[in-house]
């Protein structure tokens, strides 16, 4: 649901092409160049997003910053069309899968404050728009070409490439449950627990094999286990700096693991454990750079991109309504949170060891 926020759209230009009223029409709330109109439900969506952007930023601020958004979102739509581009049937349809995605999730919530699944669609648009800009002008062969290894090396600085395997070891269970078990089923939770003991010193065994830098992780495997691959049962996840899918000790101790390391988070009473090594990210064989580029693109070339929709916004003339917004803004104060928040992280909502005893 969240997006880059142009922040860096200047004040002055807001100061000086702005002003308010205290009313017009039913649903306008900024008016711009006397033609092209943002309506409550746009407008809505980009204060919620304000809103919600930094904890504590009061109406004022919260009005700016959407404004700022609203007058990006009518440069880009704009331009997109100036530059003679239009969606292709495949584009729109994926436009409408993600609205629609997107809209199980936070429909009955936007709904709420008065932004409808049409305006919504009409947002992902918009940001399909950008982002098809942003590769017009700054791709390999777009009008601005970035330098590729500039990207690259974003790429390999922001993100870090993992395998990983996930085993629940044994059942934790209270003095009070164990002791409350009969002498049969306890002497099989201590078989139980005593084995998974051994499983996790033989995985240990793997990690400081794999260390060593004596053995490769297939041999580490074959050593300890007899198994013939380490890839048996592990799964491949790039994990960026930022990611707010993993926990931050999680993301800490990926990146501070050398390229080729293996390593161990666990809990204290050992109870599960996560496997993971850290495999090269620019392996031909993972294919992780294609599979990212686009988004690091985009990145480094962000603060070069908001400069350009910058020029594009000076011309504008805009008059705001600050009853409307100030109404918008109610709307969303005054909403039931409980439905939308925290449904960013739903991806690897699994893979999130709360504060790990032992990271090795």
């Amino acid at each position: 649901m969240k997006k880059i926020i142009s922040l860096f759209i200047v004040c002055a230009l807001l100061c000086t092409s702005l002003c308010s009223c205290s009313f017009i029409g039913n649903s306008e709330v900024i008016t711009i160049n006397n033609n092209t109109v943002i309506d409550k439900e746009i407008f809505t969506y980009f204060l919620n997003e304000a809103y919600y952007s930094a904890e504590g930023m009061n109406q004022s601020a919260c009005i700016d910053l959407a404004t700022s958004d609203c007058l990006e979102y009518v440069a880009v739509n704009t331009q997109f069309r100036n530059r003679g581009r239009t969606l292709s049937a495949n584009e729109k349809a994926d436009v409408s899968r993600e609205t629609n995605a997107l809209w199980r999730m936070w429909g009955s919530y936007l709904t709420q404050i008065g932004v409808s699944k049409e305006a919504f669609f009409k947002i992902k648009q918009y940001e399909y728009f950008r982002k098809e800009l942003c590769f017009a002008l700054y791709d390999t062969d777009g009008e601005k070409p970035m330098n590729e290894e500039y990207i690259r090396q974003y790429f390999t600085t922001n993100y870090v490439g993992i395998k990983y395997f996930y085993e629940e070891l044994y059942t934790v269970l209270t003095p009070e449950e164990y002791n409350a078990l009969d002498a049969t089923d306890r002497a099989a939770y201590d078989t139980a627990k005593s084995d998974a003991l051994k499983r996790y010193n033989a995985n240990s065994q793997i990690a400081n094999y794999v260390n060593s830098n004596v053995y490769t992780m297939d041999e580490a495997f074959m050593a300890v286990t007899g198994q013939v691959s380490a890839d048996i049962s592990a799964t491949m996840a790039v994990v960026g700096r930022n990611d707010s899918a993993f926990t931050p000790e999680f993301i800490d101790a990926v990146f501070r693991q050398p390229t080729g390391s293996a390593f161990i988070i666990t809990n204290a009473d050992k109870s599960y454990m996560y496997f993971i090594e850290r495999v090269d990210l620019l392996d031909n064989k993972y294919d992780f750079y294609s599979q990212y580029r686009d988004t690091c693109l985009m990145a480094v070339s962000e603060s070069f991109f908001v400069g350009e929709i910058n020029s594009w916004i000076q011309s504008c003339q805009a008059v705001r309504h600050m009853t409307e917004a100030k109404q918008c803004y109610s709307s969303i104060k005054n909403a039931d949170r409980s439905g939308y928040a925290g449904t960013e992280n739903y991806i690897f909502s699994t893979f999130r060891p709360n504060n790990p005893e032992e990271i090795r």
